[in-house]
């Protein structure tokens, strides 16, 4: 096909693609919507308009590649710096739960447990300390993975 014939079909083409829309209600009240004028109808045309944008304003197109290239490096920065922080998190709460379960297995072991006061005498930690360090533990873990 010869460039000019191309142009040409490519026009009549793209002229199919601005269509009008047609409102008619009927002696019954019923409304239709049609592309063409209905006979018998008082057609009233209806303005089609794009849909609004989810973010609810209309903005130009940016055409500035430099720019869109480091809107996307802003971005993917963004990204890694929190990626690394809630890696970060993480890791710091897997040491702190380790930590916790290590203490509840000692506490849970039944052994008799000691500590140096100040004096530097041995002094035995009780049942009833025992238990609620137990409990706080408990408590503690339940907030762990």
């Amino acid at each position: 096909m010869r460039p000019a014939g191309a142009a040409l079909l490519a026009l009549f083409w793209m002229g199919g693609a601005s269509a009008q829309m047609y409102k008619c209600v009927d002696a019954h009240g019923v409304t239709h919507y049609a592309d063409k004028p209905t006979p018998g109808c008082a057609n009233t045309a209806v303005e089609i308009a794009p849909s609004p944008p989810i973010s609810g304003r209309l903005a130009p197109p940016r055409d500035d590649p430099a720019q869109q290239e480091a809107d996307f490096r802003r971005r993917q920065l963004e990204r890694a710096n929190a990626e690394r922080a809630e890696a970060a998190r993480r890791a710091a709460l897997e040491r702190r739960c380790a930590s916790l379960h290590q203490q509840r297995a000692v506490l849970a072991s039944g052994r008799r447990l000691a500590q140096t006061n100040a004096q530097g005498e041995r002094v035995f930690m009780d049942d009833a300390v025992r238990e609620r360090r137990l409990a706080e533990l408990q408590a503690a873990l339940a907030q762990c993975p």
